[in-house]
């Protein structure tokens, strides 16, 4: 392959990806507003029919452990790349102390504030 080609296609492809997910979400949302039309040209409750996408409430250690596997996946690829190249093993140790430390942030923040956010009553803010 081409030197030239190979960041060009790298690019295009980098850029094509949001592009088409703005295209499926219009094309999503266009088709839902079709359903509604209907259902008011017919009468029908929207009780179950909006535009907006209801949000989850997020399990709590969740994104810490995902951030932290992140972290622990990049060391463990640094220890199998350690018989190949001795001089990137400690750089990609740092970079895997990175994502690792943000994600036991994440979980201790989750744990202090476990209370304020997941056993919220529902009269409460």
């Amino acid at each position: 392959m081409d030197p030239i080609l190979m960041p060009v296609v790298a690019i295009v492809l980098g850029c094509s990806i949001p592009i088409v997910a703005i295209i499926v979400d219009h094309f999503t949302k266009k088709s839902k507003m079709r359903v509604m039309e209907k259902a008011i040209e017919k009468g029908l409750p929207l009780d179950g029919l909006s535009l907006k996408e209801k949000k989850e409430p997020r399990g709590p250690y969740r994104s810490g452990m995902i951030v932290l596997a992140v972290g622990i996946g990049i060391g463990i690829f640094a220890f199998f790349m350690k018989n190949i190249a001795q001089e990137a093993f400690y750089s990609l140790l740092g970079l895997a102390s990175i994502p690792a430390l943000v994600g036991i942030v994440l979980i201790i923040n989750d744990r202090i504030n476990y209370d304020r956010y997941f056993n919220k009553e529902p009269n409460q803010q």
